[in-house]
């Protein structure tokens, strides 16, 4: 029971870590929370995208090998908004990669990923 204790917190301070976004400078920031949750869940995830004229597409991944889901959005170069929050209801247990991927004009990629854990019933990790 110590042992699952201390692995349950010694991953929850990863990913707290792990899922802040990133510097300003860079083109794609992604945030995703909560870190941590108990199904079924809800899970917000925020995309920052600079601004850029050759910004066209951003698309958003959710993962868990058993349960996936995404959204396509269309950028407008320099007028897009600078910030998209696409919320994933109802998620089941698993443990999530979330990939943000923005492609410009030339078809060129900035992909960024993070992990969520969405904790099956009493709090159990996936199987």
């Amino acid at each position: 029971m110590k042992t699952r204790l201390t692995l349950a917190a010694l991953t929850i301070i990863g990913m707290l870590g792990a899922s802040g976004t990133t510097d300003a400078n860079e083109k794609l920031a992604l945030r995703v929370t909560p870190n941590v949750s108990s199904a079924p869940s809800t899970v917000i995830v925020r995309a920052t995208v600079a601004r850029n004229s050759e910004n066209r597409w951003l698309v958003i991944e959710a993962d868990s090998g058993e349960f996936f889901r995404s959204s396509e959005i269309q950028l407008d170069g320099d007028r897009a908004p600078i910030v998209t929050e696409i919320r994933l209801p109802n998620l089941p247990g698993g443990e999530y990669t979330v990939v943000a991927v923005l492609r410009n004009n030339m078809g060129e990629e900035t992909i960024v990923r993070r992990t969520a854990l969405v904790l099956s019933k009493f709090g159990e990790p996936p199987k």
